[in-house]
């Protein structure tokens, strides 16, 4: 058996532990039926449904705007909720399907980080990498109906494509990844980053025609701004709906850090408390993560991380950082390539992160706010 499907078939095993952990969780509680109109209706099932998963089943269901709902769903970029639409009836209903694409497209991102990590590191530190994403603390997300696991198998393969300079391939996936979650438009920037840099380095002229393949995912994205127009009226409704629906305003980084503290002084209970911090810690490990990436001059994978990090720390708010903090992968390639010498550091570093995963799984299947 190959290295790759080793990883993979671990893979499958830490999924397997996952779902169960989460089942066995609800049932020892003695969570009955979820009292939601967009809960599913079987049991297990919607022990992976909640929070964010109902918008977008909703919009898979009714679309996003209805004459009685007009804000705010167009939050929510438009591929993981069309996919739920169309396998839906396929699959038995939207709630099954998104559960099973985030099963699969967690498989594909495992595959997509062992093929970008293989690029520079040896196999086992390509193991330790996918080890790192298996183990993350909000790794529950990628059994969840959310759109995480999408993202993160579009966006890898997309690297791996730009990696191997297959522009049209990374174009389409990357588009993809635009369609998925807005922070795909700062994968681009990195692919772009990454273009123009390998084009530098075989001394050729800064823009080439395959140039238009990388910049593909920009048509995703204005199809996506311009439908919006057409139902809203606006250009700027994505941000709109954000400040709406959750009150997310543009701060400066100082305000914004003021306002995460004050928060986490607020918070009513001590889950909230803990997970309140969490979030801070995330963010400061973005900008840690960034820094380090510039520093060492790893500019491609900068130009992903420093706006997606800047997107979080500029913004009112900070919640759910630490689950966004999922698609940072240049961190799991970082880590595995500064602890290749350090065999205690990986292991501390697996173990907190299995603490803290197993942490987050307990409360997502209590069905707290873990993200």
């Amino acid at each position: 058996m190959s290295p790759m499907r080793r990883a993979l078939l671990l893979w499958g095993a830490s999924r397997l532990l996952l779902v169960l952990a989460v089942l066995a969780v609800a049932a020892g509680a003695g969570l009955g039926a979820v009292d939601h109109p967009w809960a599913d209706g079987r049991w297990w099932l919607d022990r992976f449904s909640t929070y964010d998963s109902y918008h977008f089943v909703r919009v898979a269901d009714e679309g996003y705007f209805t004459p009685t709902r007009q804000c705010c769903d167009q939050a929510y970029f438009p591929a993981y909720p069309m996919l739920l639409r169309a396998l839906g009836p396929i699959l038995g209903g939207p709630t099954l399907a998104g559960w099973v694409i985030a099963l699969l497209a967690g498989f594909g991102a495992a595959a997509g980080l062992w093929l970008v990590a293989r690029e520079s590191l040896s196999d086992k530190s390509t193991r330790y990498a996918v080890g790192l994403l298996a183990l993350a603390p909000f790794t529950v997300f990628l059994v969840a109906v959310y759109s995480e696991a999408l993202f993160l198998a579009a966006a890898l393969f997309a690297w791996w494509a730009g990696l191997r300079q297959r522009w049209f391939l990374a174009g389409v996936l990357a588009g993809i990844a635009v369609g998925t979650r807005v922070t795909g438009v700062f994968l681009v920037v990195g692919l772009l980053v990454h273009y123009l840099l390998e084009r530098r380095r075989a001394g050729r002229s800064a823009l080439g025609w395959d140039a238009a393949w990388v910049l593909l995912p920009a048509g995703v994205l204005l199809t996506w701004m311009g439908w919006l127009r057409a139902q809203t009226g606006s250009w700027d409704a994505y941000r709109q709906a954000q400040a709406v629906g959750w009150g997310r305003e543009s701060l400066s980084p100082w305000a914004a850090l003021r306002d995460q503290l004050t928060d986490i002084a607020a918070a009513p209970d001590s889950w909230l408390l803990a997970t309140r911090i969490l979030d801070l810690a995330a963010v400061l490990a973005g900008v840690l993560l960034a820094a380090v990436l510039l520093w060492r001059r790893r500019w491609a994978e900068a130009a992903y991380v420093v706006p997606s990090v800047a997107v979080i720390v500029l913004g009112s708010v900070w919640e759910s950082a630490a689950r966004y903090a999922l698609a940072w992968f240049p961190a799991y390639l970082l880590l595995a390539e500064v602890t290749q010498q350090r065999p205690r550091t990986r292991i501390a570093v697996l173990a907190l992160s299995a603490a803290l995963a197993s942490w987050i799984t307990v409360g997502f299947a209590l069905r707290l706010w873990t993200g």
